[in-house]
């Protein structure tokens, strides 16, 4: 059942600090891969994250904080797909204000760009099981 709650946001200092204490979990959700991502982040297609039935990601469930970050954060998609990953059982899930843009001109911690992993597929009958 959907949760009808507003994403919450945060801000580049914010996420900087928890990237810092080992407590945030990162997911470089735009369109196509760039020439840098957000230091330590988890890239997976915003298309196959939003058709997958259900979600089964490497993320904790309850500890630490998810942020998801596109472009530039100004997407209804993002805060969709934020949604979907909180409405699956994942921890404390928030966009990033501004998106990757806001990060660059923040000076934030960069790296270059990781293989886009996978989204299992699986139905809530494999769930069940």
């Amino acid at each position: 059942m959907p949760n009808d709650m507003p994403i919450a946001t945060v801000e580049c200092d914010e996420l900087a600090r928890h990237i810092d204490a080992g407590d945030a979990f990162v997911l470089d959700v735009r369109k196509h891969a760039h020439g840098a991502q957000i230091y330590g982040s988890i890239r997976y297609d915003p298309k196959k994250l939003d058709k997958a039935e259900r979600l089964i990601l490497p993320l904790p469930k309850e500890d630490g904080m998810v942020v998801l970050y596109d472009e530039d954060g100004k997407s209804d998609a993002l805060c969709d797909l934020a949604a979907k990953v909180r409405d699956n059982g994942y921890g404390r899930v928030s966009v990033l204000l501004g998106g990757f843009e806001a990060w660059k001109q923040a000076e934030g911690r960069t790296e270059d760009p990781t293989l886009e992993q996978m989204v299992p597929l699986v139905s809530d009958n494999q769930i069940e099981r």
